[in-house]
């Protein structure tokens, strides 16, 4: 396909600033507030538009086309095409005049076109259906076409360089409209006359573009160069300077699917439809051609006054739009003459193309010859715009306010923040938690050297670490079981035999022989000052009572007491904590047990020591080996904290039912007491002295006489 070059110098002065890829400026509305309409407006000095629209310089034209002739090839224009409008002698001189009048050569486009008034007026058209929104005269629209046989027909006409069609606005706009808000899925297809509306636009097939989209312009949008720079428009084969021209549409065109096409028409005057000859595909319409509509004041006549008041109040709603919504004054930089007040048709179709509105209320402005009534419907819709303009100007409003009260508290809290804390009033969190930790520590005069050096390295960590970040929250973590590790900080040990037989007659009946051994231990204790050394384990049937004995037995010596069941356990980390590298670690049971009680030297309770399991995640009967050997556990490492605890002031006590399912190194490492079952005597004595008694308190009945009487 050829290219079609426009001479830099041809422009005006203004677009001649600029290249021209700026002036054909892609873009389109967005989605609030601009229509779909695919069009630009001419510039200044395009003479006078629609088929009401431009005799300035028509004679020089003319004599320049005739002057042309002579050394310019006869061009074959679409009133010659029988095939599409007949061929009668009528058809024949109104395609021979429009050919004098263009001239031109080349197969792509004449370098002189029918502009406006000068466009030739054929009865017989082929019909081109629009949704969405009419098209009015004087734009550059690009339309979608998705029939195929329609499309062929498009690219016939257009081979010539000549072809016109006839575009008319669906009554069906409303229904079924696409994404890019001007085509149906085929809306170039009717099956009834009564489909399309009454007056159309004259238009001027431009160009043809397979698939999807046209040019640089994805929207359609395209600027369009005035009447005399239309007349220079030149091809590219007369060998003008390169470096003063540019390719028209050549950027962007992408390959698209064969059965859609891009045609970038040009409007020249309103038609009326006469009759659908052949719905097609494609349409083959009788229309009708309007001529120019000129508005010339009679003098002060009522309607002359009203005329000027309309035509005031659209320019100055115009005015308030542009100052309220930026998007449509920069729209309107492009064609500021094209406000024209002596002209109130062109005023009024210029309003209908930069508005919104709904297809019918602009078919209304393309219908109407009445220039005080035009011009009223364009007030209507250029109203319609300012107060869209106004109530999205209200909304932006609000939320600008919201976002200012938002970011005001943020920084006068900021602020806040920052007076308080020069003051001393208030610390950083930061600080603050860095604080309450070292305050901790104070109450731990017997901290490790080495847990010392931990605790105050990651204390210098967590003063660099954002509070946001991940590793904050480890550390922090780390830093919490660290400091709740009670140093050194031990319940003071009571060796009274007496006040131990007393506290286990009182809670145990019997079982003379372990009260023995149990006193005999305490003894040994009070003697040497302590009773670590020996790891008592009470075994014997499920029931006969030694879990309360280790309670009974750490409350005669003043210790704290702590249980846990390692039955059916098979997991090390239960026992040794897990790695801080696993998210979610904790550490194990014995340093839990030293957070719980908040001291070193409690009494822990290890139930159900026989039967321990072990699989794949280790075997935690080795596990207990450090924890229960005194010359080991000294210096116990659980894998969360990785610093030495002292746990060879705990004592330990076990409980199993079955000694011999007892892993052996554990089993050498404990002093076994059997406890053997209750017989009836003794089950009755516990009966009348410890369960009677206790089921009547938590009855509510204090002694038998009290029952009685109840």
């Amino acid at each position: 396909m050829n290219r079609l070059l426009v001479s830099r110098q041809a422009l005006s002065p203004v677009a001649s600033s600029r290249s021209l890829k700026h002036l054909l400026r892609p873009g389109g509305y967005p989605r609030s507030g601009w229509p779909p309409c695919r069009t630009f407006f001419w510039s200044a000095s395009d003479g006078k538009g629609d088929g009401d629209e431009g005799d300035d310089g028509k004679k020089d034209d003319k004599t320049d086309g005739e002057n042309k002739k002579k050394h310019q090839p006869k061009r074959t224009y679409l009133g010659e095409k029988s095939s599409v409008i007949g061929g009668s002698q009528e058809k024949e001189n109104g395609a021979q005049d429009a050919s004098e009048g263009a001239g031109g050569g080349g197969s792509f486009m004449p370098s002189r076109m029918g502009f406006g008034d000068e466009a030739p007026k054929y009865p017989h058209l082929i019909g081109l259906p629009v949704v969405a929104r009419p098209l009015f005269p004087g734009v550059l629209s690009s339309v979608t076409l998705t029939d195929p046989t329609t499309i062929e027909a498009m690219e016939k006409l257009s081979s010539d360089g000549t072809g016109y069609v006839g575009v008319f606005l669906r009554k069906d706009s409303s229904s079924g409209v696409s994404e890019s808000g001007l085509v149906l899925e085929t809306p170039e297809l009717i099956t009834d006359p009564s489909e399309l509306f009454g007056v159309g636009t004259f238009a001027q097939i431009h160009r043809i573009h397979r698939g999807v989209g046209f040019g640089t312009g994805a929207s359609g949008l395209h600027a369009h160069p005035t009447k005399q720079e239309w007349d220079k428009l030149s091809l590219n084969n007369d060998g003008s300077d390169d470096s003063a021209e540019q390719t028209i549409g050549e950027e962007g065109e992408s390959d698209g699917p064969p059965s859609s096409a891009s045609v970038l028409l040009y409007t020249h005057r309103r038609i009326d439809l006469q009759s659908v000859e052949n719905v097609g595909p494609p349409i083959d319409l009788k229309v009708s051609h309007w001529d120019r509509l000129q508005y010339n004041p009679k003098g002060e006549s009522k309607v002359d006054d009203t005329i000027r008041a309309l035509t005031n109040e659209v320019l100055s709603t115009i005015r308030d739009v542009a100052q309220m919504n930026p998007l449509f004054r920069e729209h309107l930089q492009y064609f500021p003459n094209r406000i024209d007040p002596s002209d109130p048709y062109r005023l009024a179709d210029f309003v209908a193309t930069v508005t919104t509105g709904s297809p019918e209320e602009l078919q209304a402005v393309l219908e109407e010859k009445d220039a005080e009534l035009r011009l009223h419907k364009a007030l209507v819709l250029i109203s319609k715009e300012r107060e869209v303009s106004k109530l999205q100007q209200e909304i932006s409003a609000k939320v600008e306010e919201k976002m200012s009260d938002a970011q005001r508290k943020y920084f006068l809290n900021e602020q806040l923040k920052s007076i308080k804390k020069e003051l001393g009033m208030e610390q950083d969190d930061k600080e603050a938690l860095i604080d309450k930790y070292r305050k901790k520590l104070k109450d731990y005069p017997q901290i490790p050297e080495e847990a010392m050096g931990v605790i105050d390295s990651e204390l210098e960590k967590l003063s660099t670490l954002e509070k946001n970040s991940t590793e904050f929250n480890v550390t922090r973590s780390y830093l919490d079981w660290l400091t709740a590790i009670p140093w050194g900080n031990m319940s003071d040990e009571t060796f009274d035999i007496r006040e131990a037989r007393t506290i286990l007659d009182r809670d145990h009946y019997g079982l003379d022989d372990l009260k023995d051994i149990i006193l005999q231990f305490i003894a040994v204790g009070k003697l040497k000052g302590t009773v670590q050394g020996k790891i008592l384990c009470l075994a014997g049937p499920p029931g006969v009572g030694k879990t309360s004995i280790a309670s009974s037995v750490a409350d005669a010596l003043g210790r704290k007491f702590f249980r846990f069941s390692v039955g059916g356990l098979s997991d090390v980390s239960e026992i040794k904590g897990h790695r801080r590298t696993y998210v979610g670690a904790m550490p194990g049971k014995m340093i839990q047990c030293l957070k719980s009680t908040r001291s070193m030297n409690p009494l822990i309770l290890i139930d159900e020591i026989d039967k321990l399991g072990r699989d794949f995640r280790g075997d935690p009967a080795s596990a207990l080996l450090e924890v229960l050997d005194p010359n080991q556990n000294d210096s116990f490492r659980d894998h969360f904290l990785d610093v030495p605890v002292d746990m060879s002031k705990v004592l330990f006590m076990c409980t199993a039912n079955d000694i011999s399912t007892i892993p052996g190194p554990l089993l050498d490492r404990m002093e076994i007491v059997q406890l053997s079952g209750y017989d009836v005597p003794e089950k009755i004595a516990i009966a009348e002295q410890y369960l009677v008694p206790k089921a009547m308190k938590e009855s509510g009945l204090l002694d038998e006489e009290q029952a009685e009487e109840t």
